[in-house]
């Protein structure tokens, strides 16, 4: 069964299919929002659109247009360079879902401070490691207590106890620090890239302005170019 739909308009042939769809991208300034997958929160995000589209078929011309939006997602700079230089790499890179067609408006995700996480993460390893080493100093002082020598089985356990406490003080602790490092290094990249964009914006507000107030001199300047028209 065809999926094809036609009808005749006062704009010309119309034809709709559910395969015809359009993509947009656009630059947004907004308020201070959280997105997914980004370690800061951003003002200058990056959009992208995509909608249902129809083609008419008028004057020998095909015309393009959409319609209803399926999905609509916002993403930081960085993210979107990410996404269109990291091709065929894992998953895919995050992008905050902001509608679809079925869900409608979806409300702002949770923003989490990444040092705040990494510094609640550090606080609990280290805890638990003093509850352990508390519980092995108890164990050993009931061991000494006793006045029978210690078995060869007490001895394993305790010498099992050290070596797991002295993995959690070394191993654990350093792999939390590089992973710290690198998120940071990340972060560093985030704002980076928010700092550029801001700057940008701003230079590009100038340059309109200046265009706009000084408009009839720039007209009266001489055409570097010569262009002729046949």
């Amino acid at each position: 069964m065809s999926e094809y739909k036609v009808e005749n308009t006062q704009f010309g042939i119309k034809t709709n299919h559910p395969s015809y769809g359009m993509l947009e991208f656009n630059r947004r300034r907004s308020s201070v929002k959280p997105l997914f997958g980004s370690s800061i929160e951003h003002r200058d995000i990056i959009s992208m659109t995509v909608r249902h589209a129809s083609l008419i078929r008028e004057l020998n011309e095909d015309w393009i247009h959409g319609k209803k939006t399926i999905v609509e997602v916002e993403m930081s700079q960085s993210q979107f360079a990410e996404a269109i230089t990291s091709m065929n790499i894992g998953s895919g890179v995050p992008v905050t879902i902001r509608m679809t067609e079925n869900d409608g408006i979806i409300p702002d995700c949770e923003f989490i401070s990444k040092r705040q996480q990494f510094a609640n993460e550090f606080k609990q390893e280290v805890d638990d490691i003093m509850s352990n080493s508390q519980n092995l100093i108890q164990q050993v002082k009931e061991l000494f207590a006793q006045k029978k020598p210690l078995t060869k089985k007490e001895k394993e356990c305790i010498l099992s106890c050290l070596n797991k406490l002295n993995q959690d003080i070394g191993s654990n602790i350093a792999y939390i620090t590089n992973q710290f490092n690198e998120q940071m290094n990340k972060t560093v990249t985030e704002a980076k890239g928010e700092i550029e964009s801001f700057c940008q914006n701003k230079i590009n507000s100038i340059a309109s302005a200046a265009l706009v107030e000084h408009k009839d001199e720039l007209l009266k300047l001489e055409n570097p170019v010569d262009i002729k028209l046949d």
